[in-house]
């Protein structure tokens, strides 16, 4: 063990079946109310660039309800999210608005931040998958539900 991990603790990793491997801030001890950030990556696309996704949880894993709801938005992302938020893109005028008139083409699920470690809210951005290009869109879900859309 080095001086740096019995000064600031351990980042641990956590293997979940669908999600892969997740990693864990530094950990310190074994208090299991402490919340720590577990963060990694998915592809919602095979042709997709990677998502990456930052997850709250405990000292020993990322809480259920978060992988339970990032697992869902990937196997539901063409299905069910995208749809949902076209029509709340489109009914806020955002794809009437210049460099998001294609934005189903030039932005991609870039990330996903859990805004709440009780319950299932969280913040998905769209980014564009031309790196010199700057906006982006923001995506409010709480309990599942998108309550806003916003441009960055």
């Amino acid at each position: 063990m080095s001086i740096s991990d019995l000064l600031f603790g351990k980042k641990k990793t956590f293997d979940h079946p669908v999600l892969g491997t997740l990693k864990s801030d530094r950990i310190k001890g074994d208090n299991q109310t402490k919340t720590y950030t577990w963060r990694g990556s998915l592809l919602v696309s095979p042709n997709s660039m990677e998502t990456l996704f930052y997850l709250e949880g405990n000292n020993a894993a990322p809480f259920s309800n978060h992988t339970d709801f990032v697992c869902q938005l990937a196997e539901n992302w063409h299905s069910e999210h995208l749809p949902n938020i076209e029509e709340k893109i489109n009914k806020k005028g955002i794809d009437k608005v210049e460099p998001f008139s294609n934005w189903k083409k030039d932005l991609y699920l870039a990330a996903i931040y859990a805004a709440n470690k009780k319950n299932t809210d969280f913040e998905l951005t769209l980014e564009p998958i031309d790196n010199e290009n700057l906006d982006a869109i923001g995506i409010d879900v709480k309990n599942g539900m998108i309550t806003n859309v916003e441009i960055y």
